[in-house]
C-alpha cells in the first residue's frame, strides 16, 4: 500500500467515531470499504457483482444485470490515488439493511442470535435457536415477496414499460433505498423497490454464511466451546434459503449444530450481557477479506477470528454466498413469471437486468433475436398462471431478454 497522504489521514481520525459505531452496530459481511480501521472490504458488493455482472461490454441474456442495474443492487465504492474513501460511494441495495438511517435492521435481516451448541446447560435449547432462524427465514421471505410485488408496477396495462419507472440517469440518478419499513424510493421507481427489497433478502443469505458455521470448520488447535463452536462443513448451499417456500423450515433441514451467532454490544468471543456464555458472531466472524473483481479470494480479515484461524472459512462463506444469491435470483425469476405471467413477466425482468429497457425490452424486436432461446416445454408451463395471456400472443420473434434459463457457474 503506498504512503498515506496527510489529507486522507485526517479524514480517517475525524470520520473513527462514526465508523466505530458503524462498524458495531453493522458487523457483517462488509457493506462498505475501509480496511484500514474497520477491516471492510465492501464484500456483500463484491459477492453480489461476481454473482451478477454480465461480460465485459455485452448485453444482458436476461441472467444478468448491466452496469448502472448492477450498481443499484450492488453499489460501488470510490478510490483516491489508489487508496478507498471510507464511506464514500454508495450501498446498493444490498447494503441497505447496513445503513444508519437511522439504525441497521435488527438480527432478523441477517440471520442472527440463532445460536446453539449441544452442551448441558447452554443458554438456549435447539428448539428456540431454531426458532429465531426461522424468524430470519420469514424476515427473508417477506423481502423476496416485496420485491415481486414492486415489480407489477414496471409495466403499464398495454404491458409497456413505464419510463419513470426505471429511469436511472439524469435528475434520478441512484436510487434511493427509504429505511426498510418504508420500501419506498424516493422518486417511486418501481426499478428500485424491487431491486431493494432483493437485495435486501440478498444481503440476510450472504449474510447466513459468514455468521453460522454452515460451511465452516472449527479452530483445530483449540477445544470445542462457546468460543470456538464445531463446524458443519457442509458442501452445498442451505435448502431453507429457498425464498419460495413457505411455512416452518423442515426439521430435517436443520442439522442438530447449526448455530449463528449471538449479537450484542460490545460484539466480544466469550460475550458478555444477554450474549453471556453463548456463541457469539464473533466467534464464528467470517465477515472481511478481500474478494477481487474476477473472483479470485485473497487475504482473510481483519476482526474475522474464525476466518483468520481457518482461511478457507472465509473462501468457503465466500463461494457459498455467491451461489445462493444466485438461487435467489433465479427463484425471483420464476416467481415473476409465475405471479405475472410469461410475456409481462419476462418483460419485468427485462427492465429490471437492462440498463436501457425502454428501448431493449420490446416484444418481438428481431434485432436481438439472437439473445434468445427457443420456449421450451418447461418454460411454456407457466403460461397456465396467466389468464390474460395465451401462447398465441407470444410474437414469433419472441422478446429481447428474461427467458434463459439460469446459468451453471463456476467459482
Amino acid at each position: 500500500m503506498p504512503p498515506m497522504s496527510l489529507p486522507i489521514l485526517l479524514l480517517l481520525v475525524w470520520l473513527l467515531p462514526s465508523f466505530s459505531t458503524f462498524s458495531n452496530l453493522a458487523a457483517a459481511f462488509g457493506t462498505i470499504n475501509e480496511p484500514i480501521l474497520l477491516g471492510q472490504h465492501n464484500e456483500h458488493e463484491m459477492i453480489t457483482r461476481i454473482a451478477f455482472r454480465c461480460p465485459s461490454g455485452q448485453k444482458s441474456d436476461g441472467i444478468c444485470f448491466e452496469p448502472r442495474s448492477l450498481d443499484q443492487l450492488a453499489g460501488y465504492h470510490i478510490d483516491f490515488m489508489g487508496l478507498p474513501i471510507p464511506g464514500a460511494g454508495f450501498n446498493g441495495a444490498v447494503g441497505s439493511p447496513d445503513t444508519l438511517d437511522p439504525i441497521p435492521e435488527g438480527p432478523e435481516a441477517h440471520c442472527d442470535d440463532a445460536d446453539y451448541l449441544d452442551i448441558p446447560g447452554y443458554p438456549q435449547t435447539r428448539a428456540e435457536a431454531t426458532a429465531k432462524l426461522q424468524v430470519c427465514i420469514d424476515h427473508l421471505r417477506e423481502r423476496f415477496h416485496q420485491a415481486w410485488k414492486a415489480a407489477g408496477q414496471l409495466l403499464d396495462e398495454t404491458r409497456t414499460i413505464r419510463p419513470e419507472m426505471v429511469e436511472l440517469s439524469g435528475p434520478f440518478g441512484d436510487c434511493a433505498f427509504a429505511f426498510p419499513a418504508l420500501q419506498n424510493d424516493a422518486f417511486g421507481r418501481a426499478k428500485c423497490s424491487a431491486l431493494e427489497a432483493f437485495g435486501r433478502a440478498l444481503h440476510g443469505i450472504q449474510d447466513f454464511y459468514s455468521h453460522s458455521n454452515w460451511v465452516d470448520s472449527a479452530d483445530p488447535s483449540q477445544p470445542i466451546s462457546e468460543s470456538n463452536p464445531p463446524g458443519l462443513g457442509m458442501n452445498g448451499t442451505a435448502p431453507f434459503l429457498d425464498m419460495r417456500a413457505t411455512g416452518l423450515i423442515p426439521p430435517e433441514q436443520i442439522p442438530h449444530n447449526l448455530t449463528t451467532g449471538c449479537f450484542a454490544l460490545p460484539d466480544t468471543s466469550p460475550g458478555s450481557g444477554d450474549c453471556a456464555g453463548r456463541i457469539t458472531h464473533r466467534a464464528l466472524s467470517k465477515d472481511n477479506g478481500l474478494i477481487y473483481p474476477d473472483g479470485t479470494i485473497g487475504e482473510v480479515g481483519p476482526n474475522s477470528p474464525r476466518g483468520e484461524a481457518v482461511p478457507s472459512n472465509f473462501h468457503l462463506a465466500v463461494q457459498a454466498a455467491i451461489q445462493s444469491s444466485r438461487d435467489a435470483w433465479a427463484s425471483l425469476q420464476d416467481e415473476i413469471r409465475h405471479q405475472y405471467g410469461p410475456l409481462r413477466g419476462n418483460l419485468m425482468l427485462c427492465a429490471l437486468v437492462r440498463d436501457d429497457p425502454v428501448n431493449d425490452c420490446i416484444l418481438g424486436d428481431s434485432a436481438l433475436e439472437k439473445s434468445l432461446i427457443p420456449y421450451t416445454a418447461e418454460f411454456l408451463a407457466v403460461a397456465k398462471y396467466d389468464t390474460q395471456d395465451s401462447l398465441d400472443t407470444i410474437p414469433p420473434g419472441g422478446m429481447t431478454c428474461g427467458l434463459q434459463k439460469q446459468n451453471d457457474f463456476e467459482y
